[in-house]
């Protein structure tokens, strides 16, 4: 009987064990548990969690409504809406990254955006208000642990894409006309004027009058924009900015040509006959002036000669021939005249003598009456 009460001690005491293991190990894996689901509470309610979700959104959506807000705000006058979000999303494909900034006080923290090793917008972070725990941390062992597991939430968010603006820098003719984007560039983006054509030199010295260029800067583009130049009249200009301005400067058409061929003729044979010495200074001056530009660098040495010339030694000059060889147009009819011709003087003590001149003249035709300012022998 003693044995049979021993065997069932045996058992009931194997069953309490059993019963205590079991109570110990749900109590273990309860806890551990409890623990798991806390160290998961504790890593969602990091601030950086909050920012890695809001990155990796932004950079797999590419877009953001703040981020539309942003690019209608910004001056891009040449640039739709859509071509300058077609830029933004190409930047953020590149990757966004962020990093803690000063500032956000109690509860909050402020990150900033960046890309391409430039920073693009802010946002900050704050603690949830009305966040209800699953843990009473007011009891043990919740509250003697010092970390809060509230999550954080996105409060506010800016961009600034002032750093995708880039410059375009035009230098034509003044008469010509620069485009972006098929959008005519106004008055107000020329930063420089009264530019010299770099092939015309010296000529600005003996006339201010002439063509001249203008810088036009536009300030913002963003991503890229195509850039037409319109000549003088309407066309598309192939502008090649490595080249020098003698690609502005283009021949002349026939009827042009036609003009400064007549005026060639009448010219030349008042303009030798007056600088021989051969007629009277005052009528050959006269004869001379309406095809000179009042006052211009020509003008002026032709009164100058005037005292001179009363002492030349030549009696007869025939002009035998002069030859508009060829003829540029500068802009704004303005043409440079390429000129040779032929004349036959008699002086005392010489005789009979030809004289052979080549000459560069700068004319201006306005309304048909073409005039001469500026002149070069060689």
């Amino acid at each position: 009987m003693a044995r049979k009460r021993r065997r069932i001690g045996g058992i009931v005491y194997f069953i309490l064990l059993c019963a205590w293991a079991a109570a110990l190990c749900y109590g273990a894996y309860y806890g551990l548990g409890r623990c798991w689901e806390y160290a998961e509470a504790f890593e969602a309610s990091r601030p950086n969690h909050t920012m890695d979700e809001y990155v990796a959104r932004l950079s797999e959506e590419l877009w953001d409504e703040e981020i539309a807000e942003t690019i209608k705000a910004m001056p891009h006058e040449v640039q739709s809406d859509e071509e300058v979000a077609a830029c933004v999303r190409e930047m953020l494909s590149q990757g966004v990254t962020y990093v803690r900034k000063g500032g956000g006080g109690e509860g909050r923290a402020v990150y900033g955006l960046r890309c391409r090793g430039s920073e693009f917008g802010v946002v900050t972070i704050r603690e949830v208000d009305d966040y209800v725990s699953p843990f009473d941390l007011e009891k043990l062992p919740w509250r003697l642990l010092p970390w809060s597991i509230r999550p954080w939430e996105v409060e506010s968010e800016s961009f600034d894409f002032n750093g995708l603006y880039s410059s375009v820098e035009v230098v034509v003719p003044r008469s010509y006309t620069v485009l972006l984007n098929g959008v005519k560039l106004a008055p107000e983006y020329i930063v420089e004027e009264n530019i010299p054509f770099d092939v015309l030199g010296s000529y600005y010295e003996r006339d201010d009058g002439l063509p001249t260029k203008q810088r036009y800067r536009f300030d913002n583009v963003i991503g890229s924009v195509e850039t037409q130049v319109l000549d003088e009249e309407g066309e598309v200009f192939a502008f090649d900015p490595k080249r020098d301005d003698s690609q502005f400067i283009k021949p002349c058409s026939d009827a042009v040509l036609a003009r400064l061929s007549d005026f060639t003729a009448a010219f030349i044979d008042r303009y030798l006959k007056y600088t021989s010495g051969a007629i009277d200074p005052t009528s050959g001056y006269q004869k001379l002036a309406p095809y000179l530009l009042a006052d211009s660098d020509l003008d002026r040495r032709m009164k100058d000669a005037l005292d001179g010339l009363t002492w030349a030694h030549t009696e007869t000059i025939n002009v035998d021939s002069a030859r508009l060889n060829g003829a540029l147009d500068l802009g704004e009819h303005y043409y440079i005249c390429d000129i040779s011709s032929i004349a036959t003087t008699f002086e005392t003590g010489k005789g009979e003598v030809e004289s052979v001149s080549n000459m560069r003249v700068i004319v201006r035709e306005r309304n048909d009456d073409v005039r001469a300012i500026a002149l070069e022998l060689y």
